[in-house]
């Protein structure tokens, strides 16, 4: 779009903010060695900091990890795949059902490989036999909103035993999250994960959450984040010298007899599955936000270890957070830091768009 003209160059004394000159509406901020270096077209900005500092990091982040198709461009070319197999179909009924599912499913993922945008690394990398992605960490999913909302059932029915009045926010039904209404039937269910074996030739069925809550006395001080990151259900009748260090789970666990956890060789870093720990400044989200820290980041086996019956969950926040490690508030604040680089972002895109506005009515 085109720009403002400027005379000269200025510094904003107030933001740090340059202003460069521009003597052409199309021409962008450019660095003249930079330009001459990359032979390519650019869009400069000197980052001063602050806001916006964090919205370039939030730029990046999503940038980086954007998928190369949006869900409804998959889902119309699923579509498209279907509807060309089934018009196949018509024409021959003579193959099984499981050649046609094969079929199927091939299809579909050729239709979506087709449309994806590979870079010249990738194919490169593909064609040298190289692995597509290196990572410096292993990561770990943690389903968090189950976890919170089995805690809240809990919670809910022994105030209902006591005859306690249940204030509104309290409710499980009334639970706000920043991503929107959440379906309830799939956030209520407890979910499974298939595991393999440190040496990938078993899988175990595994809930994080049963783990947790029945873990060895040996790890009784150790929060939920942490325990995601350093555990390995494994078959307890394991021949040989054990190459880690090995817990067995209280006899309440399902598969007290049968599995013990073994202790990471490399470290997980947790993954949070569902919605997003929200902003701690929202009254709206309050709630949820301090029960989301107490059931990540204080030790607990049951809902009386995090929230008192007659208390809300803020209260229970602040007579707890003491027990909330330093490591885990460094994590605590970078999540709150997350939401600072998002918004930023946000407003600098609406900055951009007004500006832009306000000189193309000028």
């Amino acid at each position: 779009m085109p720009r403002k003209l400027v005379p000269v160059s200025t510094i904003d004394p107030d933001t740090g903010h340059i202003i460069m000159r521009r003597s052409h509406p199309w021409i962008n901020n450019f660095n003249e060695y930079l330009i001459v270096a990359c032979r390519s077209n650019m869009d400069i900005k000197f980052i001063w900091g602050g806001s916006d500092a964090k919205a370039l990091v939030y730029y990046i982040t999503d940038y980086v990890t954007k998928m190369s198709l949006s869900f409804h461009d998959t889902f119309a070319l699923v579509q498209k795949s279907i509807t060309s197999f089934k018009n196949l179909l018509d024409h021959t009924d003579r193959e099984s059902a499981i050649e046609r599912s094969r079929k199927l499913v091939l299809r579909c993922y050729n239709t979506l490989a087709s449309q994806q945008e590979l870079s010249g690394v990738q194919v490169a990398s593909y064609l040298m036999n190289w692995d597509d992605h290196y990572t410096t960490y292993k990561f770990q999913g943690l389903y968090l909103i189950q976890t919170e909302r089995l805690l809240q059932t809990v919670l809910n029915e022994i105030r209902t035993k006591q005859n306690l009045e249940l204030a509104s926010h309290d409710m499980l039904d009334d639970d706000v999250f920043d991503d929107g209404i959440i379906d309830e039937e799939n956030n209520d269910e407890e979910h499974f994960q298939i595991q393999s074996s440190e040496n990938d030739k078993k899988f175990v069925l595994v809930n994080t959450r049963i783990d947790y809550q029945y873990r060895s006395d040996t790890l009784n001080n150790i929060c939920l984040y942490d325990f995601t990151a350093v555990p390995q259900e494994e078959e307890a009748n394991q021949t040989g010298r054990p190459p880690n260090e090995r817990f067995p789970f209280q006899k309440q666990h399902p598969q007290a007899t049968t599995h013990l956890m073994m202790k990471y060789s490399q470290p997980r870093v947790p993954i949070l599955y569902g919605p997003q720990i929200p902003r701690r400044d929202r009254d709206d989200t309050r709630e949820r936000y301090c029960r989301a820290l107490l059931t990540l980041f204080v030790p607990w086996r049951t809902v009386s270890n995090l929230c008192d019956v007659n208390q809300k969950w803020e209260d229970a926040f602040k007579s707890q957070q003491h027990r909330i490690s330093t490591y885990s508030w460094n994590i605590i604040e970078n999540i709150q830091l997350l939401h600072e680089c998002k918004k930023d972002r946000d407003e600098h895109l609406l900055q951009v768009i007004t500006e832009a506005q306000t000189e193309n009515d000028t």
